[in-house]
């Protein structure tokens, strides 16, 4: 593949977390991360460092509310490793941003880590 052809996928992979989240479909978020994949961030002023269990636990759980909505403000890919910034607003009230970084493990980009801020 090439680097535009890596964006694309990178972002595919993106667009499945928006989707997954959207539907509160855990099956598909959990196909997009590695099974070794960590989420650290700060939810207020509560720092959260751990698997991303809790998020889709919270998420099974939870409606999210309406006019949930995403967008990809930036993707960067070197060889085969990826980063993409992921704006969320109004998830459960909130607003996100989300640094996700990827590895192309065997022709499949995963979700090896998400850093997260809530605004």
């Amino acid at each position: 593949m090439n680097r535009t052809d890596d964006i694309i996928a990178v972002k595919a992979v993106v667009n499945e977390y928006v989707a997954g989240t959207l539907a509160r479909d855990i099956a598909r978020l959990k196909a997009i991360f590695h099974p070794n994949a960590v989420m650290s961030g700060y939810l207020g002023p509560n720092q959260l460092i751990g698997s991303p269990q809790p998020f889709f636990d919270h998420l099974a759980g939870n409606e999210h509310g309406e006019g949930y909505g995403a967008e990809i403000s930036h993707v960067s890919v070197v060889g085969r490793t990826a980063c993409a910034r992921l704006v969320e607003e109004n998830l459960y009230g909130m607003s996100f941003v989300n640094d996700f970084h990827l590895l192309n493990d065997n022709g499949t980009w995963v979700i090896v880590s998400k850093l997260f801020h809530h605004d």
